[in-house]
């Protein structure tokens, strides 16, 4: 059988084929190489690239074709990374718009201070390079290797010996450790250039002949050709310091271009970090730049082309198809929203740390998508420790919404702890907890409270104050009969003019004061705002419920109109229910305001609830008559009867005939002082009471810390013991926050250098100011950091969740949960973002871009 029969029968191509498809491969490869580079780079930049990749590939064929096997051979390698050193200059032309493609060439990595590891063809803007790398000074080494004849290169050879005896140093000598060889730094590197025939054994390989290297560098250093590569030398040397080197104008082009996309990149930060900020939305129909519904974000950048010069350049270039990287579009809106949170979110975990102590606060809300969302807070105390000047105060930091599946105080454990593991801080350090008063959060058994204080009994719980005073509220709206058919009252007469929009123009046209607000069970300010409403427009509501029960056609609304207006409004009960519940209202709603502050401390809080619990009893022994008086007024400008209404007495079935008959009372007015505003006042009295019993705890143990200067007239054996319960109050098994002794030893000083009435913030700051403070009152300085951290209410949290719904509303209920996280920490965390700075995101977002090939 023939070779041509065998070969219709082979499995496998022949030598012939296989060499004939790699050859093939390698022309089409040759066809394609840089054809995406004119999609990036300029034609001048392309040219230039050609020219060098040309030089490099003749050269690489003459050193083939020569087949000099002594002289090391220009490898692919050393081809390759020549290749991307010029792609790598010539990208910097646009060093951000082509990062898609520029980043993945990989910067050759080459050794300039050993000349053996130089490449054989040399560009000019390596030849820059080393001459840059060049030092001064001679590179010396302890040691050098013996070769075969134990001769070996000595330190003496760097230096020449004139007749006179004078050394004069030979800059231009270097010594590669890798080979053992000396080079001449000038030939090597100008003798190709400069054309020089029989360069010397110096230039191309080197020399390792120790034996007559004396001899051999002395001959060299006469010789005329080197000389020449040392003119060149010092030429090129100083052109580069006076910055005329030949790529001096392709540099600047670099530069200017540079300064363009970063200029481009500040105004799109801008525009995202603004509307990031106020919680604004993106994106519309469409994502084209001059097209209707393209949404806030393109809206922008065609509002600041019509002023902005460098927002124009962009857009021209976009319009007339001069860039395919625009950065317009919402992958890079999302990305640049990412890196601005991060950032934020370093800063944050960053002055956590710092702090050391903290506390935490959570809260759970649904949202607009019906999806439960976990609200995390973080309280420290900022020391201010980068500026000697700036005061020390509490800060009160956004962490992450969460969206959660399982409510149980277990589920919500875990989370947290997680979640702290995750950004790095240790729940031992957490000296503070403040939820609401769900049986999940302050569960005593199985709440995240308990199972917080299991692992770091030093992590005290603070019901949210705020929460509990309007639950005290409601608790004592619902103590009496009398008080829930008084707010339902309210809310009828809300419903009244609400359920309308004529009867609602009715309103507006006699009460143009205030507006009638709806009754809430979780909003804290809705009791007060409602009944505020119509304690000061009784006499215009009564009109406009009578223009209502006169106009209308309805007999339902007739008959509710008329029976608010006679019954209800012209009652001389319903005016005084409205002076002492808008008396005791005002009062809470004061002290809940101030304690949503994030300043309010220890301090400040226990003496605002102490002052509320002074009124609530002084109202009960003397509110009801005050009360009397202002009604009277607001009585007669209404012209009702100032009387109290006698209702029919309610006999009670005896059960045995030993009992005795009911005592009946015939005063109506002493009966609603007994039956209504005594059962008001004393629930408030023992409600409060009951649900402020951990603020009255913290008096126990911080209180001769709130003013530090009153401990002059305090004894010593007292201050020993609250500094004693103190230590142990701050003392978890055998760790302890702070040793009483020394505590003792430090107030016993520190009290007599402050005022009677300073605070602990005033105190910090005076300590913060005086040198070596901190190291001799450090027990001081603790206690007041603990002190100021402990939480007193959630409000944070709460607050957390309007920016929620700004954020996720109904028209962007399908946003990302990674999204809602990062938009909200912007928007909440606006104080911090504003000391971005944009270089740093621009740093960061050009790193992540990169994506290099190894």
């Amino acid at each position: 059988m023939s070779s041509r029969q065998r070969d219709k029968y082979r499995k496998f191509d022949s030598g012939h084929q296989k060499r004939q498809k790699k050859q093939n491969l390698e022309k089409n490869l040759k066809k394609q190489r840089g054809a995406l580079d004119k999609f990036v780079f300029s034609s001048d930049t392309l040219e230039r690239v050609a020219e060098e990749q040309n030089e490099i590939e003749c050269y690489e064929e003459e050193l083939i074709l020569e087949g000099d096997t002594e002289q090391p051979c220009c490898s692919k390698e050393f081809v390759t990374q020549n290749s991307i050193e010029i792609v790598e200059k010539s990208s910097d032309l646009t060093i951000i718009n082509n990062e898609k493609i520029i980043n993945e060439i990989k910067e050759a990595e080459i050794n300039f201070s050993d000349p053996d590891q130089w490449p054989q063809s040399l560009t000019h803007d390596m030849r820059v390079k080393i001459v840059l790398s060049k030092s001064e000074k001679i590179e010396f080494y302890e040691s050098y290797p013996k070769n075969d004849q134990n001769r070996k290169f000595s330190n003496k050879m760097f230096y020449r010996i004139m007749k006179n005896g004078e050394k004069i140093s030979r800059n231009w000598l270097l010594y590669s450790k890798s080979r053992d060889r000396v080079y001449c730094f000038s030939c090597k590197l100008f003798s190709s250039q400069l054309k020089i025939p029989n360069p010397g054994s110096l230039t191309n390989n080197g020399t390792s002949d120790w034996k007559h290297i004396a001899l051999k560098l002395e001959q060299h250093e006469n010789s005329s050709s080197h000389k020449e590569t040392i003119l060149s030398w010092n030429e090129l040397k100083t052109r580069i310091i006076k910055n005329e080197t030949i790529d001096d104008l392709h540099l600047k082009e670099i530069d200017k271009e540079k300064q363009y996309w970063k200029d481009v990149l500040k105004r799109i930060l801008s525009a995202i970090f603004y509307l990031a900020k106020h919680g604004d939305a993106f994106r519309g129909s469409s994502d084209v730049i001059y097209t209707e519904h393209n949404g806030k974000f393109l809206g922008l950048i065609e509002m600041m082309a019509k002023f902005d010069p460098v927002i124009q350049e962009h857009v021209r270039r976009i319009k007339n198809n001069e860039t395919h990287d625009h950065y317009l579009s919402h992958q890079i809106q999302d990305e640049l929203i990412e890196l601005i949170a991060q950032k934020i979110r370093q800063q944050i975990v960053e002055s956590i740390k710092e702090a050391k102590y903290f506390s935490i606060m959570m809260d759970c809300t649904p949202d607009v998508s019906r999806e439960e969302q976990l609200s995390i807070i973080i309280r420290i105390l900022d020391m201010g420790n980068k500026s000697m000047s700036t005061i020390p105060c509490i800060k009160e930091y956004f962490i992450e919404f969460i969206n959660v599946h399982s409510t149980t105080g277990y589920d919500l454990t875990n989370i947290l702890l997680d979640k702290l593991k995750s950004i790095g801080i240790d729940i031992k350090d957490c000296r503070g907890q403040a939820y609401d008063n769900g049986a999940n959060m302050k569960g005593q058994y199985k709440g995240v409270q308990s199972r917080i204080l299991a692992i770091n009994p030093r992590a005290f719980f603070s019901p949210c104050a705020c929460h509990n005073l309007n639950l005290l509220l409601g608790d004592i709206a619902k103590s009496s009969t009398i008080a829930v058919g008084f707010f339902g009252t309210i809310q009828r007469i809300y419903c009244m003019f609400a359920s309308s929009t004529k009867r609602w123009d009715i309103f507006k046209k006699h009460c143009t004061l205030l507006t009638l607000k709806p009754l809430s069970e979780t909003r804290w300010e809705c009791k007060v705002n409602s009944i505020k409403a119509i304690r000061y427009q009784v006499p215009e509501l009564i009109s406009a419920l009578e223009e209502v029960a006169d106009t209308t056609s309805d007999p339902k609304t007739k008959s509710e109109a008329h029976s608010l207006a006679t019954n209800e409004l012209e009652s001389y009960e319903f005016i005084l229910s409205l002076i002492i519940w808008y008396e005791i209202l005002v009062e809470v709603n004061t002290v809940s305001k101030t304690l949503q502050n994030i300043n309010i401390h220890l301090d400040k809080c226990s003496s605002l609830l102490n002052g509320l619990l002074e009124f609530l009893k002084s109202f009960r022994m003397s509110g009801f008559e005050s009360s009397k008086i202002k009604a009277n007024e607001i009585a007669d400008v209404v012209n009702i009867h100032k009387k109290f209404k006698k209702k029919r007495f309610r006999r009670t079935k005896k059960q045995f005939e030993y009992e005795n008959s009911d005592e009946i009372n015939d005063d109506a007015e002493n009966n609603f002082r007994i039956f209504y505003f005594n059962v008001i006042a004393d629930g408030a009295i023992l409600s409060f009471s009951e649900r402020f019993n951990q603020f009255k705890i913290y008096s126990d143990n911080f209180s001769f810390l709130y003013n530090i200067g009153e401990l002059q007239k305090i004894t010593n054996d007292d201050l020993m013991k609250s500094c004693l319960d103190l230590q142990n109050y701050l003392s978890d098994g055998e760790l302890y926050d702070i040793v009483a002794s020394e505590l003792y030893e430090e107030l016993l000083v520190f009290r007599h250098t402050m005022k009677e009435d300073s605070t602990p913030i005033e105190a910090l700051s005076f300590l913060k100011t005086m040198p070596g403070a901190f190291t001799a009152f450090p027990n001081i300085v603790i206690s007041l950091r603990i002190l100021l951290t402990i939480p007193i209410t959630s409000a944070s949290a709460e607050r957390s969740f309007s920016k929620l719904k700004i954020i996720k509303n109904y028209l962007r209920n399908t946003m990302s949960q990674k999204r809602v996280t990062e938009l909200a920490t912007i928007a909440i965390e606006n104080e911090t973002a504003n000391t971005l700075n944009f270089k740093d995101v621009i740093e960061l977002f050009a790193s992540k871009k990169s994506r290099k090939k190894f």
